[in-house]
């Protein structure tokens, strides 16, 4: 049976991005030097490379399931994808990961030299918290606690905080709990305040808050999870994955537990978060059957 794709499952939420993205770099007279127009194409050439969007697609998918506007989660999921954009630009660069090709196109770098791919993400990552702030100005307060909460999860104790133990350890012996911190923090802390911003935006209820933790967090590492077990290569065994500590066995054991409780934690909404569900499911079949 063929495998329904993240385009297919999600039509509605990743058109709703797509048209709204292009807006926030858009072309005007105050890009008038050679300098500020390479940088603004430079953003754009990331930004707008396509993707899955699955942090942003979780935000509208958080949304919908508290009864809420997704016009009300954009500017956060937006600034999510900001984020996510800045970190693969980086990523990219010479001092980190070196690599020539992303989604089948040459990296940032690549095109339009080191200096302005490191600028392009150094914008990305500010321009990040400018759209929450005016997005939420009428509400301050809610602005002030998603601020924190991105922040939190993009940097030293979150996603930038996971790259760095990556790096660091790379050559080291890792053990199972040090794995799953970095795997909770490099991937899981940014998809899931994608969740868990947007219930407190939606003004959702203690209960439906701690669901949607839970949910979040279990489907942050499953994702991560699923990437080790698509990249798995028996002859070149990374030492950045899980799969290396434990094996793919225990890996896709690992992975089937860790997505039962992101799916048994939507309990509470019943039948009103399914497309939630089927990020879970999706994220599953992405590796195929899983026989444990």
């Amino acid at each position: 049976m063929e495998k329904t794709s993240f385009e297919d499952l999600f039509r509605r939420e990743l058109q709703f991005i797509e048209n709204h993205l292009p807006h926030y770099f858009a072309e005007t007279s105050e890009l008038s030097s050679k300098g500020l127009n390479q940088l603004n194409k430079s953003i754009n050439y990331s930004l707008l490379s396509g993707g899955k969007r699955f942090r942003p697609v979780l935000t509208l998918l958080t949304a919908e399931v508290l009864g809420s506007s997704p016009d009300r989660v954009l500017p956060l999921a937006a600034a999510v994808e900001f984020i996510h954009t800045y970190s693969l630009i980086h990523d990219d660069l010479p001092a980190m990961d070196n690599d020539s090709l992303r989604r089948g196109k040459p990296t940032n770098h690549v095109v339009f030299g080191e200096a302005t791919a490191l600028l392009a993400g150094d914008a990305l990552l500010t321009e990040a918290f400018c759209v929450l702030a005016k997005g939420y100005q009428d509400r301050p307060q809610v602005g002030l606690k998603v601020i924190e909460m991105l922040a939190s999860a993009a940097g030293l104790f979150g996603m930038v905080g996971g790259q760095a133990l990556d790096m660091q350890l790379i050559s080291e012996e890792r053990s199972e709990d040090l794995m799953r911190r970095i795997h909770d923090l490099k991937t899981g802390a940014l998809i899931a305040v994608s969740c868990e911003a947007a219930a407190h935006i939606c003004e959702a209820g203690s209960e439906e808050m701690l669901a949607l933790k839970e949910y979040s967090r279990n489907l942050g590492l499953a994702f991560q999870l699923a990437d080790d077990i698509m990249d798995f290569n028996p002859n070149q065994p990374e030492k950045t994955s899980y799969i290396n500590v434990v094996g793919i066995h225990e890996t896709q054991v690992y992975l089937k537990r860790v997505a039962e409780l992101a799916s048994a934690a939507l309990a509470i909404f019943g039948g009103k978060a399914d497309l939630l569900h089927r990020l879970v499911k999706f994220n599953l079949d992405r590796v195929g059957s899983i026989n444990t």
